[in-house]
């Protein structure tokens, strides 16, 4: 079920009598609605099997098909179907009715225009208040599975077992300190979990590998990001995602990799990235060398300020973590 501008949704309008039937089409494309007309039930669900409806209305008495009957039968087959029941009367016994067949509402004879447009509209914006829900509810089972993965991946090293969710942890701090708005917030979590997606076709022996990586293990290492964009762009809803990801090894001064990028034709988010992600394998053991201080990793990123790192954006970091690290002294 998608979100509709009221200007672009569908209804159709099923009843027999002409005269209402002229009536409530043209009021309603008066109001820029897309109508569509029928007179009994099986011409109705014909054009329900024809195009996308958003709406129907539905006359309680017409031929062939009573408005009951076609009621129950379209919420059956088009559950995202709105379905208004047109009755002879009003009040708590015409909602007890509509109710008992399936329709979302109902609206009584005769069919007047701030009726039409009335029931029309709360329709519509219940149809997207129910959209808006499902689409939160299908955000939050993918992050999940986003999480999961970014966690199964990160599992196939026993040094990087937490290191997407600690990368995520400080890239949100940093962004908090920024001030980034609730979209680019939302987008950086959701980057920085799976940014190391692309380890997925890493051989393992390459990640704990506790010596010097030979030329052809580097080439494994250097393909992540690719490898990691390639697989997030084929997935629309993460697709915004696949850019951050894929140059979130790239150098300020032009030195990273895949693409060579520098300063700020790097995205903004790839270099928040960019400086957690050091951080956070900095001060965490690494089959190659033991885990740094706060106060060593700290100075060593101060140092590649303007080389590796956006200076601009580390100092935003540094204040953020410093704040983490006071905290966690105190605790």
């Amino acid at each position: 079920m998608d979100q509709i501008s009221h200007r672009k949704a569908s209804v159709v309008v099923v009843t027999n009598e002409r005269q209402t039937l002229d009536d409530a089409c043209s009021t309603l494309r008066k109001h820029h609605y897309n109508v569509v007309g029928a007179t009994s039930g099986p011409e109705a669900l014909d054009t329900l099997k024809r195009r996308s409806v958003d709406i129907m209305l539905v006359d309680f008495d017409i031929p062939q098909m009573p408005g009951l009957h076609l009621a129950q039968t379209a919420s059956r087959m088009f559950p995202d179907l709105s379905v208004v029941l047109v009755t002879p009367g009003s009040g708590v016994e015409a909602a007890r009715t509509a109710i008992g067949c399936g329709a979302s509402d109902y609206i009584s004879m005769p069919l007047t225009e701030p009726q039409l447009v009335l029931v029309v509209e709360r329709n519509l914006d219940r149809r997207n208040a129910a959209a808006t829900q499902l689409s939160m509810e299908r955000s939050q089972v993918l992050f999940s599975a986003i999480k999961a993965l970014a966690a199964a991946i990160d599992a196939k090293s026993e040094y990087t077992a937490t290191h997407s969710s600690r990368v995520t942890a400080l890239c949100i701090s940093v962004g908090k300190v920024m001030g980034l708005p609730g979209a680019d917030m939302a987008t950086l979590e959701l980057a920085a979990q799976i940014h190391d997606i692309g380890n997925i076709g890493t051989p393992d022996e390459v990640l704990d590998k506790p010596g010097t990586l030979t030329d052809v293990e580097w080439v494994d290492i250097l393909r992540h990001p690719d490898v990691g964009s390639s697989i997030l762009s084929h997935v629309p809803a993460l697709s915004h995602i696949a850019s951050i990801v894929r140059h979130h090894h790239e150098r300020y001064d032009g030195a990273g990799y895949p693409d060579g990028l520098s300063g700020d034709a790097i995205p903004m988010l790839s270099r928040i990235i960019t400086i957690a992600d050091a951080y956070e394998a900095m001060t965490a053991d690494r089959p190659y060398r033991l885990a740094k201080s706060h106060e060593d990793t700290i100075r060593e990123l101060r140092t590649n300020a303007g080389k590796q790192f956006d200076p601009t954006l580390l100092e935003r970091f540094i204040a953020a973590v410093d704040d983490l690290e006071a905290g966690r002294k105190a605790a």
